[in-house]
């Protein structure tokens, strides 16, 4: 069964809204589970073990780059070429990407696996912390190319106005996860299963982000004939355009995880292993959990535009923007309330260690109060990544992760405010950047509707 390409204009803006903004939060709500599995499981491992992971995370949002670099430019043309009910189009998309980014991936994992020491010295770790991120950041590179095709699939299901079927896929394999990473972690003595410690939660990540990815790909196949096969061409014309979009997007998230290596290196190792363990925790732990909630609505209103604009219709598009942002700042408020009100319960689930758990603390009062700005920021980008403008968003985006390096050393180390200038470095960075993206917005989309 091949299911009918449908017109976005022939639903209001606030309604398409409402139904793709809840499952795409809960989708991404249910991937940022992954780290918070790993944090969880692996309390039992140490202090070191929790510094180790909330360390490995900036690496592995520096791998993310690498799948933005056709990811966003998958979402973007399939979400313009179904708003102009071109499946022919859709078909070269869609097999051009994959292959060529499966390729991609797996040159990165192999590249990666030889430069876990490099990486794992560059973050600031060293004795057991580095033993640690060593053998997990090893295993991720293995896995790499399982470890994308979720992401990657769910890029394709928003890109065709489909939240819905990642939403289900992402609880199939947060709960496989889930189920996995006490196995692997301890070992199964009855099973034959030894124990791997933080190598086994890398391999629960990749087995389950995996076997999500395949089912995504049977899926798109039966029901939208979206194929990838041995023999699929791979369209490089295609593959150059949307390379074009996703090559700002990538190094965007590059500068983020760069920016925030550097300032682990610069301004948080010098503070010890606690405050490493507290934003291991604090970040991946918890603020993971809101991002991802704000974020849905961004991930919603992507698709929304490209597929207005691919129908002729820039002005419902804007509308949309207007929709979205309203959903995401409401979600970013709800959890700046949580952060402010109970960060020692939150806190309490990780660590049970009263100095980590100040850290955590501290941590989650401060970043509370950028949580909006995130918001606003993310429906920004995603707009005018939908509509394919992404480069000045990048722009913007590399000035404000590179600022926070001066900035968070002069705070804590300059001025000898500690954790707590490091955490106010962030928030600034994150206000001054959408002081900057909401007139790049407003040009942008007066430009389109001068082209249309």
């Amino acid at each position: 069964m091949t299911i009918p390409l449908e017109s976005s204009s022939q639903e209001s803006p606030l309604r398409e809204a409402l139904r793709l903004s809840w499952p795409a939060t809960l989708s991404l709500i249910l991937h940022s589970f992954y780290r918070v599995n790993d944090q969880y499981w692996i309390q039992d491992l140490g202090r070191d073990a929790q510094a180790a992971l909330g360390m490995c995370s900036f690496v592995l949002i520096l791998n993310f780059a690498f799948i933005q670099l056709l990811n966003s430019g998958i979402l973007a043309r399939i979400a313009f070429f179904t708003g102009a009910k071109n499946r022919e189009a859709m078909k070269s998309v869609f097999g051009s990407g994959l292959k060529s980014g499966m390729i991609l991936m797996v040159a990165v994992g192999v590249a990666g696996f030889f430069a876990t020491p490099f990486l794992v010295r560059m973050l600031g770790a060293s004795g057991n912390v580095a033993v640690l991120a060593e053998s997990y950041l090893s295993r991720i590179y293995i896995l790499l190319p399982l470890v994308v095709l979720k992401p990657v699939t769910d890029s394709v299901f928003i890109g065709l106005g489909n939240t819905v079927t990642p939403m289900f896929l992402s609880a199939f394999s947060v709960g496989l996860n889930f189920v996995l990473n006490p196995m692997l972690i301890y070992g199964v003595e009855g099973l034959g299963i030894p124990a791997m410690g933080v190598a086994g939660a890398a391999w629960a990540t990749g087995i389950s982000r995996g076997l999500g990815g395949v089912i995504a790909l049977g899926i798109l196949g039966r029901v939208w004939d979206l194929r990838l096969r041995i023999d699929t061409p791979v369209h490089w014309k295609e593959v150059r355009k949307m390379t074009r979009i996703g090559i700002p997007v990538a190094l965007s998230t590059a500068a983020y995880a760069i920016g925030f290596i550097a300032v682990l290196k610069t301004s948080v190792e010098p503070l010890g292993p606690v405050v490493q363990a507290g934003l291991g925790i604090g970040f991946n732990g918890i603020e993971s959990i809101a991002y991802c909630g704000l974020f849905g609505p961004a991930m919603a209103v992507s698709g929304m535009v490209g597929r207005r604009i691919g129908g002729g219709d820039p002005q419902s598009a804007r509308i949309s923007v207007r929709v979205c942002l309203g959903l995401s700042v409401g979600i970013s408020l709800f959890f700046s309330f949580l952060f402010l009100t109970i960060p020692e319960l939150m806190a309490s689930i990780y660590s049970h260690v009263p100095e980590v758990t100040r850290e955590v603390v501290l941590y989650l009062s401060i970043v509370a109060w950028s949580q909006p700005a995130t918001a606003a920021e993310s429906i920004f980008a995603k707009a005018l990544g939908g509509a394919g403008r992404t480069a000045g968003v990048s722009a913007i985006s590399i000035g404000g992760y590179f600022l926070r390096i001066p900035l968070a050393w002069g705070l804590a180390h300059g001025l000898g405010l500690g954790a707590l200038g490091v955490w106010w470095a962030l928030n600034l960075s994150n206000y001054l950047k959408l002081a900057v993206i909401v007139p790049l917005y407003r040009r942008e989309m007066e430009r389109l509707n001068t082209v249309q």
